[in-house]
């Protein structure tokens, strides 16, 4: 069966998500793709969230601030209703988070933590590159009525088979109270991302003014930023003050963005951005698998040739950032200054 282009664009979007969030961050290394039940419920998971992040986003006519209000809601779903890692104070990857932050049965710097990872990486991300490799289905919906519902089926049937497995795999029942509250605060975040205006987050100038290497730069830092707020738990520092030097650094990340890429002709400095952001996932695949994950670097490796690909393609169609990072724009100052003293 010859699958269409618009068919092709749909599988790419539903297993970039899992393939980026999942294999190359190290959480699920290549060889646990090879089982098809792990594949089905990636697919089933990462990828029919972000398909529908995408259709709700373009149906409603929203931009990017509805997408990362989404892309939250979508991690709560995750981590708070299927997995139950919010409230699991066993969780297998919470390590001195499993005690510090947690109040009340809730592991709260976890959760601010990775609501914040599932909205910038498997969903805000993931539909970056996407439109970089797309460039042609930018604002246009992929899914017809029929098949928008059959990803939602297929979303919320994933999600609850997911939360009754985790209850076995995991043996542990959270408080009830606040399981009731996830589903409660998520569809106040999708009700949310439906009213907010579509500009909200808009470029504050027409080009970006920063040079392609700066966003390359600003895209490998990102993340190990975050981590390091996160795993920032002396017990000297309440808390309280992780998880707002955290929602500070978003809202920074965001102002920084909307600062520096225009609202046209930036293209190649997002692929340089998500390259960057790419490249660090990539560096620490390396150290997973020297640290004993096995496969880890397959990832790795697979997203090298991916990173080339995408920036050949986007380097195809868009128009080259002239703009010069600060080291340039001082240079060309001083040869200004040099030159009027003459």
């Amino acid at each position: 069966m010859r699958i269409s282009k618009e068919g092709k664009a749909i599988w790419f979007l539903a297993f970039l998500s899992p393939v980026i969030a999942e294999m190359l961050s190290g959480s699920a290394p290549f060889i646990e793709w090879l089982n098809p039940l792990a594949t089905a419920t990636f697919l089933g998971m990462y990828g029919a969230g972000a398909i529908l992040v995408r259709e709700l986003a373009i149906r409603w006519d929203k931009g990017w601030a509805s997408i990362i209000v989404l892309g939250a809601a979508y991690g709560i779903i995750e981590e708070g209703i299927a997995v139950k890692s919010f409230f699991d104070p066993k969780w297998v990857d919470l390590g001195e988070l499993a005690t510090y932050g947690r109040y009340l049965d809730v592991n709260w710097v976890w959760t601010v933590w990775l609501t914040i990872y599932h909205s910038m990486v498997s969903i805000a991300l993931v539909l970056v590159v996407f439109s970089l490799i797309y460039p042609e289905y930018r604002g246009v919906r992929l899914l017809t009525e029929k098949r928008f519902k059959m990803v939602s089926l297929i979303f919320v049937v994933d999600i609850v088979l997911s939360a009754i497995g985790f209850v076995f795999i995991q043996d542990y029942l959270p408080p009830l109270g606040w399981y009731l509250a996830s589903f409660a605060i998520v569809a106040s975040l999708v009700l949310f991302a439906n009213r907010l205006p579509k500009n909200l987050i808009s470029a504050r100038h027409e080009f970006p003014s920063w040079s392609n290497t700066s966003f390359f730069a600003l895209g490998f830092m990102t993340f190990p930023t975050f981590i390091i707020a996160a795993a920032s738990t002396p017990d000297a520092l309440h808390p309280a003050f992780v998880i707002v030097m955290l929602l500070l650094l978003s809202a920074g990340l965001l102002l920084l963005l909307q600062h520096k890429l225009g609202a046209s002709g930036n293209d190649l400095p997002k692929a340089y951005y998500a390259a960057g952001f790419l490249s660090f996932f990539i560096f620490l695949s390396f150290i997973n698998e020297l640290e004993g994950v096995v496969s880890a670097s397959i990832g790795g490796l697979i997203f090298i040739v991916f990173i080339s690909t995408m920036m050949h393609r986007v380097k195809g169609y868009a128009k080259p950032n002239t703009s010069r990072g600060p080291i340039s724009r001082l240079r060309m100052r001083w040869r200004r200054r040099t030159d009027s003293n003459r």
